[in-house]
């Protein structure tokens, strides 16, 4: 196998050797080599400590990373490396390999010494096999997020798990509880984006129930809707396929209907209403992913998305405008991406409803075009400033609201002397009377 390591990679482990120490390329890096993938960062072992190597590598810049600061990174953008010591008590490579979690992650390389392979990781990259490296389950006891990356691998690199390994994924799972949220959200998100997600989600139900129990009511659920010829479970599974492999909106497919158990009600003909699932989703959306500790915006995001699937656009313009503004005209194109996702899951005899959805969008998109959008926190006055006008403090929301709603409809602009003078002039003499306010 002709290997070719790139030359910033050889620097380092040429300034290793020459300091007298071991050092290998390991893991990832090789396994990718062998299926002839292009690596996309590079794992270095050696018998050298952090501290020796910190010294060996003193003109390069450097970080500490990994749990306890075990690794040190090497600042390249092109090339990125981490090295660390060998794992184990004895400081050898052996046993280093025979701690890795899978035979196709115990590889090891360097040009002195060719490819290392100590146990079946070849032949099994071959067979196009994930196995657990080693005799027992002990790989998925010591860190049971492996049983998540056994899974994404599968997803990853199309091949199938070893029925050995998968009976003690199934054993361990319950361990996964005890996995930092950090940590399961990262493979999450990685599996999320595999054009197959939705396969290997539905084919490890029970494991990933044990760390998003909240889907578990969907398994089975008969949505009780002509609209629908799925339960609610294989609903979203089919969404999740048709959607566009991107994380915010495979989250959002995952989850877009996440409340339809809590929110079944069943109408007089017989059928299923659910009045506001959008909303009590977003709601569950928004626990499930503070708890993964997915930043700020992806929750805002997938959350609105959750929200507004099945938002029905208004004829009236100035409600377009208050939905847009508040939503976020940015956010329309994959809204609708979800839409249409979540139609191609539904009952294909209801053709109708893809024309309601192509013609909101243009609708939408009309509105989009001809009108510029403000946040209500950026109207040029606020509630102190009315307040200091003489406006009565049970009045200011209404007033705020009012006005914002007349410089969106254009009768008004947002300019401090013309808010301030529509006050004096109108609000106030008015005394608060209603009729201010209906002017539509």
């Amino acid at each position: 196998m002709n290997i070719v390591i790139p030359k910033p990679v050889n620097e380092v482990l040429n300034i290793i050797n020459e300091k007298g120490y071991e050092a290998y390329i390991i893991g990832g890096a090789v396994r990718n080599w062998v299926m002839n993938i292009k690596p996309s960062n590079y794992d270095i072992s050696t018998n050298a400590s952090i501290e020796d190597i910190k010294k060996a590598l003193k003109g390069y810049q450097t970080f500490y990373c990994g749990e306890n600061n075990a690794r040190l990174g090497i600042v390249n953008s092109k090339f990125p490396m981490e090295i660390s010591k060998y794992r184990g008590k004895h400081n050898n490579l052996e046993e280093d390999l025979s701690t890795r979690d899978f035979t196709m992650n115990a590889l090891a390389y360097s040009d002195e010494d060719g490819l290392i392979d100590y146990n079946t990781g070849i032949r099994d990259i071959n067979n196009k096999i994930i196995k657990v490296n080693g005799e027992d389950d002990e790989i998925f006891v010591n860190d049971p997020l492996r049983i998540l990356r056994a899974i994404r691998l599968s997803a990853e690199y199309g091949m199938r798990i070893d029925p050995e390994t998968q009976e003690y994924m199934n054993e361990d799972k319950d361990l996964l509880k005890d996995v930092a949220p950090e940590r399961v959200r990262d493979e999450l998100c990685k599996l999320l984006v595999v054009p197959r997600a939705d396969f290997y989600i539905k084919k490890y139900f029970e494991i990933f129930l044990e760390v998003l129990p909240e889907l578990s009511l969907l398994e089975g659920f008969n949505q009780n809707d002509p609209h629908h010829i799925y339960d609610a479970l294989e609903h979203t599974y089919v969404t999740l396929k048709v959607v566009e492999p991107r994380l915010d909106l495979r989250l959002a497919a995952l989850f877009h209907d996440i409340a339809k158990p809590y929110t079944y009600t069943k109408k007089a003909d017989g059928t299923a209403s659910y009045e506001e699932h959008g909303k009590k989703g977003a709601e569950i959306t928004r626990e499930i992913m503070n708890r993964l500790k997915f930043n700020k915006k992806m929750i805002q995001k997938v959350t609105k998305l959750v929200e507004f699937h099945a938002y029905e656009v208004p004829e009236n313009e100035m409600r377009i405008k208050n939905f847009l503004t508040n939503f976020g005209s940015e956010n329309i194109e994959d809204l609708f991406k979800l839409k249409k996702a979540n139609f191609y899951a539904k009952n294909p005899a209801y053709t109708s409803e893809l024309s309601r959805i192509e013609s909101d969008y243009e609708k939408l998109k009309s509105v989009t075009r001809k009108s510029s959008f403000l946040k209500k926190n950026e109207l040029k006055i606020n509630g102190k400033e009315l307040l200091d006008l003489g406006v009565e403090q049970s009045y200011i929301g209404q007033v705020l609201d009012e006005m914002y709603n007349k410089v969106l409809e254009g009768k008004l602009k947002n300019n401090r002397e013309k808010l301030v003078d529509y006050i004096i002039n109108q609000v106030l003499p008015s005394g608060y009377d209603d009729n201010l306010f209906k002017e539509a």
